[in-house]
């Protein structure tokens, strides 16, 4: 990382990112980056080029910086960065150009603003010339607070602060719905068609312009700012009783892999998809990685009366703690799915049930709407690294899971959280455009689910800096109403220890 200054701003160099940018002492935005996202929304890696370092003097300055994405070290696209400054204003003008065909859903700037705007007014320009006076929303939005940009303005601490946007339209969206640490500001909007396939030498280019202005007057020009302190203190209430139960993800590391001693009476969480052959490997699995404990079986199914029978044939094979169901494309209980847990629930007469998302929070908070008629549990899973790979993005994202516990826990309305699985990469691609790969292995010798997942293992998984993690996490997720959380796997590459 390189600390850069340009007149009165102030930013760090990560790679091929602005991080951290500051205007005149007071913190204006967390990034601006170029992004390119693949047709399953894939993040490609970013490799600096070359980098020209500041030249200049007093409050102008420039620097260029080449960089190259790839994906599992395919290069798919060039581009460059030119950043200029000139007194209050910065500039960045990118321009990428693919070097192989690639199907892409997004390429372009992304404007990062920190969380700490929640609740700050802002007023969104549009291409008509016409504006929009909204605010960054202080409880997580499920849909884009600002749509149809050409700029913003806002304020921040002493700083009123302009962005004008160039080069596509772009819009706002809230990145806590992943645990990441921002509001993101990006084109082209989710409601263009995606993917789109491009040749060999296709250009983007866009450009941003931010204009800052400093009001030293007492107060300067802030608005008041919401209270936060529920983010880094400890639960709302003075005790959360009972605690919650911590599970670990029944694991899908080949089978040959599995140690001598796995963990003994702790509940495993098992996600069999219904329709492969491997279900009743699966099963039999987690029960070994159980040990003794009782199995918390979400399938993925969009079938009802398939989701009837599987339910009635795991009550049999052992013990049980609860039963959930999603659909295999949308991840969440459908209401014919609710319809059969809640069926299975009324004929066994003790059985818990839990509806939400294997995904996201994002998807829970998008489709609250599907569980009006739902009184029983809900649920959502948690991992920070949807659309950042870097330490930073870990790291932050357990301030943001209490923000987002905080808004399920408003969701739900009273009814319990099951909270989980929480892992440092994602599990499966929930947004894939991509088929799923089918199934035709009956054993589970070559392992299955997020074992063939792309990027679903982090190289940090087994360190001290993931066990902290993990335990940082329980502490942030436990609040009243959760009962249970679910973290990584029970062993295997993708597994970890219970914290202590």
């Amino acid at each position: 990382m390189t600390a850069v200054s340009m007149g009165a701003w102030r930013f760090t160099l990560r790679g091929a990112e602005l991080a951290d940018l500051a205007y005149d002492g007071e913190p204006v935005l967390r990034a601006i980056r170029f992004v390119t996202r693949d047709h399953d929304w894939r993040t490609a890696d970013d490799t600096v080029l070359a980098r020209t370092l500041p030249s200049g003097t007093g409050s102008r300055g420039r620097l260029r910086i080449e960089a190259s994405a790839r994906y599992d070290d395919t290069e798919v696209l060039r581009y460059t960065l030119e950043v200029t400054v000139d007194g209050p204003i910065l500039r960045v003008d990118a321009t990428g150009t693919t070097t192989t065909p690639f199907r892409r859903n997004r390429i372009g700037l992304v404007v990062l603003h920190p969380p700490t705007l929640a609740g700050v007014p802002v007023t969104a320009r549009h291409p008509s010339g016409t504006v929009t006076e909204a605010a960054f929303p202080t409880w997580i939005a499920p849909h884009q607070p600002a749509a149809d940009l050409s700029g913003l303005d806002w304020s921040t601490g002493r700083v009123a602060l302009s962005l004008d946007l160039a080069g596509d339209v772009f819009e706002t969206e809230d990145q806590r719905n992943w645990t990441d640490a921002s509001f993101k500001t990006y084109s082209t909007p989710l409601s263009e068609p995606f993917p789109v396939a491009l040749d060999a030498g296709s250009v983007v280019h866009q450009s941003l312009t931010l204009r800052a202005t400093t009001d030293d007057r007492p107060g300067g020009t802030a608005s008041p700012a919401p209270d936060l302190a529920f983010l880094d203190g400890p639960a709302p209430t003075a005790v959360v009783a009972p605690p919650p139960t911590l599970q670990l993800l029944a694991a899908s590391a080949p089978a040959a892999a599995r140690p001598a001693a796995v963990p003994l009476g702790v509940p495993v969480l098992v996600e069999p998809v219904l329709g492969d052959p491997n279900v009743g490997a699966v099963l039999a699995s987690a029960r070994l990685d159980a040990g003794g404990g009782p199995l918390d079986v979400r399938f993925v199914t969009d079938d009802p009366d398939v989701l009837r029978a599987a339910i009635d044939d795991v009550l049999d094979s052992g013990a049980v703690v609860r039963i959930g169901a999603f659909d295999p494309t949308s991840h969440v209980t459908t209401p014919a799915l609710q319809q059969a847990l809640r069926d299975a629930a009324a004929a066994v007469g003790d059985l818990e049930v839990v509806a939400g998302t294997r995904a996201h929070f994002t998807e829970l908070n998008r489709t609250v709407d599907l569980f009006r008629d739902w009184d029983g549990p809900l649920t959502f899973s948690v991992t920070p690294q949807m659309h950042d790979r870097s330490p930073e993005q870990v790291t932050e994202s357990v301030r943001m899971q209490r923000w987002v516990v905080m808004s399920a826990s408003r969701l739900a309305a009273g009814r319990a959280l099951h909270v989980g699985p929480v892992t440092l990469r994602p599990r499966f691609n929930a947004v894939a455009t991509s088929a799923r790969p089918s199934v035709t292995d009956a054993s589970l010798e070559a392992g299955y689910g997020p074992h063939f997942v792309v990027d679903a293992t982090d190289p940090a998984q087994h360190s001290a800096a993931a066990r902290a993690w993990f335990a940082a996490s329980v502490e942030a997720l436990t609040v009243p109403g959760v009962v249970s959380i679910t973290l990584a796997e029970a062993w295997g590459p993708r597994g970890g220890p219970l914290p202590g």
